[in-house]
């Protein structure tokens, strides 16, 4: 996408005018995984951040604040933004942009989150393979001269704000399930017929061999092939776009889109290759798929979907466990998680699924709001900037 010619002729200022780089520095020592942002923890698609999987020990970094804006700098195409919401320590990969004082840290941000500036720094980013932006190209940003800044600012990081709140209640429900599926299936403690907890209530365990653990007595091991039909999509990630009918769903966090479709309905998707080797997420949508991203899908009428899901977490761990395969990149085949085995006992995986079927239509719920939010933000933001709608009192 290029700048139009309308664009153009509403632009007076630029980035530089109304924003400025911070310098400032903390020590390392004075973070945690909470406070710390790097490239890693930001999410794409301008969905702002999560807990970071690592903080380094020592040496300086940026220190940014409440209301500076964080761009993720390599690979400008991931649209990694985040209007910061507390104070903390940015890696030197993350650009921390502060506001001068005339406009407000609202509209700045809003400013760098239409898709139209991540096209201008991705036109003067450095490099092939990991692109990274140009700080000055960036400052050179042109910002039309309208009266509605403000509003334009509140407006948009309302809806963003309403996405990030719908997020973290997705990630709580996450974490709700993953709590009950640990304690019934790996501390043991799923309800008896008494509904107390079996294991620490005297239930019989007996030993296993394949899983070398004691496991509850009558369980199963099975594979997961048993349970799933797994395939991969035939598609490079080229062919892909922004816009389509149906995701297109990679290696990589979030997706695009496809004018095909190779499945519909609930799947398990794991990344086969790459940093996020092992990645691995539950939809319930129409959907296209990488070459090198893997599906599982159920394979009989019973729906044991959300059970093999929890499961594969424990299995598959980006950069942990995920890449059992390559050095320089790892990746997975289909063996990897064809022969995973998981503990069958159909009378508690069906209580399991019956308590995790409404968390999770919770969540596919807020998901889809999401979606809708972020396309109604998409479409609006470009609006408001050049002019074509406006604000009434």
């Amino acid at each position: 996408m290029k700048l139009s010619k309308d664009w153009g002729k509403l632009n007076m200022c630029k980035l530089k005018d109304y924003a400025y780089y911070v310098t400032d520095k903390i020590s390392a020592t004075e973070l945690n995984s909470k406070k710390y942002i790097s490239i890693d923890n930001m999410l794409v698609n301008k969905a702002g951040v999560t807990t970071s999987e690592y903080v380094p020990l020592e040496g300086n970094v940026t220190r940014f604040k409440v209301g500076d804006i964080l761009l993720g700098n390599i690979r400008p195409y991931f649209k990694k933004i985040w209007l910061a919401g507390f104070n903390g320590g940015c890696s030197p990969d993350v650009l921390c942009i502060r506001s001068n004082g005339k406009v407000s840290a609202e509209f700045l941000y809003s400013l760098l989150s239409q898709d139209i500036f991540f096209d201008y720094d991705m036109a003067g980013a450095k490099g092939s393979k990991m692109p990274r932006g140009d700080k000055n190209h960036i400052m050179n940003f042109p910002v039309p001269n309208i009266s509605s800044k403000e509003e334009i600012g509140k407006f948009i990081v309302s809806i963003d704000n309403k996405i990030q709140n719908n997020n973290k209640i997705n990630t709580e429900l996450e974490a709700m399930a993953k709590i009950i599926y640990d304690y019934w299936f790996l501390q043991f403690e799923f309800p008896n017929e008494e509904g107390k907890p079996y294991k620490s209530s005297g239930g019989k365990m007996v030993w296993n061999d394949e899983l070398n653990q004691e496991i509850p007595e009558g369980w199963k091991v099975e594979q997961i092939e048993k349970y799933c039909n797994i395939f991969t999509g035939k598609k490079d990630v080229n062919q892909s776009f922004d816009k389509g009918k149906y995701k297109f769903f990679s290696c990589a966090p979030g997706y695009k889109y496809s004018n095909d479709k190779i499945f519909e309905g609930k799947a398990i998707l794991i990344s086969g290759n790459g940093s996020y080797t092992g990645r691995t997420i539950l939809v319930n949508d129409s959907f296209d798929l990488y070459q090198r991203t893997y599906a599982c899908t159920n394979k009989f009428d019973e729906d044991y979907m959300e059970y093999i899901y929890y499961s594969m977490l424990k299995f598959f761990v980006p950069k942990v466990s995920g890449g059992t395969h390559g050095s320089a990149i790892p990746y997975i085949v289909y063996n990897d998680i064809a022969k995973q085995k998981i503990l069958i006992n159909i009378k508690i995986i069906e209580k399991f699924e019956y308590i995790i079927k409404d968390i999770v239509k919770k969540s596919i719920i807020l998901e889809k709001e999401n979606e809708e939010l972020t396309s109604l933000r998409d479409y609006l933001l470009p609006l408001l900037m050049n002019g074509q709608i406006g604000f009434k009192d």
